[in-house]
């Protein structure tokens, strides 16, 4: 009864560490209530013993722990009894592993060893101790989380996974402690081997399909972090513009007194030049908003600026596109990628020709709509060049095959055409 008794609370002792330090599950803070509970649970579970309702004893010390658990839980009851077989299998395999080491450490028989309630008491509470110490070492392990959770197919593979392991062992604790009995288990064990080893492949690929995942998720926040960038060169550039703006505010009476006087000496001249400095200096303060989404603006902003140093004419005609439910960074990578082709093109266009990039882009009915033309080489007439050979990729193959995905991805539709030295891209989105 004292041997039952121990056994009772080692094992709770047990699941109270799956339960509060690996699925991280909220207990109320009430003590007297949670002490109360677990008595009566105690009480329950002998009760259930000796009166040999349940064939064997464990059963019934687990039955009543789980009541006690899902009694003293802050919150998700329903969670936290669906957590309790796998609470269950994860605290009988260690403890069995921990048998098996504490009967070689004490070169005793195993069928010895698990006859001696002792060590038998022992061997389940190595993993409580080694996980006290944990936690008094690693000082992360006692910080709070929110609960475990699981999706249904996870919490099936972590179900099936840890009850075929605890049955695989479970045998072979048996055949160790000689029970005959276990020689009657060859299928059911040839079944749960097999099943651990589908779990196995499955979380194999599916480890695999993470680290592919993460892999996206690191290329594209390196992605971000370049148009962020951008998108703050293009603030400052906009403040600056706004600085730049107050002082000529600040100057401008001595302006207005200037053209005064130019008109009142008929210095028409005079006038004139003063009016076309004016001009320059105001359009130095102008910076163009195309489609109203920041970091967009930015990277168009950054072709506009490289196609004038190609000393190429820019046309831009659009409205903005800030309603537009498109991934900011999707329409990132169609403008950088359109443009930055749109430029290559224009600085390969041949002498005495004139070197031409046109924007237009909107949206309707909740679709974007860009249009792209460009002025390139006139011996350009092949489309299968601009997204299969590397030679021509500086011409308008590079990053074909980005658009294209993300023309797939929301259903749109991408065309391009060449004529006479004039390139054309619509891409609706």
């Amino acid at each position: 009864m004292i041997l039952y008794g121990i056994s009772f609370w080692v094992d709770f002792l047990n699941y109270y560490f799956v339960y509060k330090w690996i699925f991280r599950v909220p207990f109320q803070k009430k003590k007297g209530l949670s002490i109360g509970v677990a008595c009566v649970a105690f009480v329950l579970a002998v009760g259930l013993s000796l009166g040999k309702i349940l064939k064997y004893e464990g059963y019934a010390i687990a039955l009543c722990s789980l009541a006690v658990f899902v009694a003293i839980a802050k919150e998700k009851r329903i969670r936290v009894a669906a957590l309790f077989p796998i609470a269950f299998f994860i605290s009988g395999v260690i403890n069995i592993l921990g048998s098996y080491l504490l009967s070689f450490a004490l070169q005793m028989s195993y069928a010895e060893f698990m006859d001696s309630g002792f060590w038998k008491i022992a061997m389940n509470l190595c993993f409580p101790i080694l996980f006290s110490i944990l936690l008094i070492f690693i000082p992360k392990l006692r910080a709070g989380g929110e609960m475990i959770r699981f999706s249904l197919p996870q919490y099936l593979t972590a179900l099936l996974g840890a009850g075929c392991l605890f049955v695989i062992i479970a045998v072979s604790q048996g055949v160790m402690k000689g029970k005959t009995e276990f020689s009657d288990w060859t299928r059911p064990l040839s079944i749960c081997l097999v099943v651990v080893g589908i779990l196995f492949a499955i979380l194999i690929f599916w480890q695999m399909s993470n680290e592919k995942r993460a892999l996206q998720y690191k290329l594209e926040n390196e992605h971000y972090q370049v148009y962020l960038e951008k998108q703050e060169a293009h603030v400052r550039e906009i403040v600056e513009s706004d600085q730049k703006i107050r002082r000529f505010r600040h100057d401008i009476n001595a302006h207005l007194t200037a053209l005064e006087q130019c008109i009142q000496s008929g210095d028409l001249k005079q006038l004139s030049q003063y009016i076309n400095r004016m001009r320059e200096e105001t359009r130095r303060f102008e910076v163009q908003k195309y489609t109203g989404i920041g970091a967009v603006d930015a990277v168009i902003s950054e072709w506009h600026q490289k196609a004038l140093e190609a000393n190429a004419k820019w046309n831009w005609e659009g409205g903005f596109l800030s309603q537009t439910e498109m991934e900011i960074f999707d329409l990132c990578v169609i403008f950088s990628n359109l443009l930055s082709n749109a430029v290559e093109a224009v600085r390969q266009v041949e002498e005495g020709r004139e070197k031409v990039i046109s924007v237009n882009c909107g949206s309707f009915q909740g679709r974007v709509c860009i249009r792209i033309t460009n002025s390139c080489k006139l011996d350009t007439e092949n489309l299968s060049q601009f997204v299969t050979t590397k030679e021509d990729a500086k011409n308008h193959g590079f990053g074909m095959f980005n658009i294209q995905s993300i023309v797939d991805k929301v259903d749109g539709e991408f065309h391009k055409s060449v004529e006479q030295g004039i390139f054309q891209v619509e891409v609706i989105l």
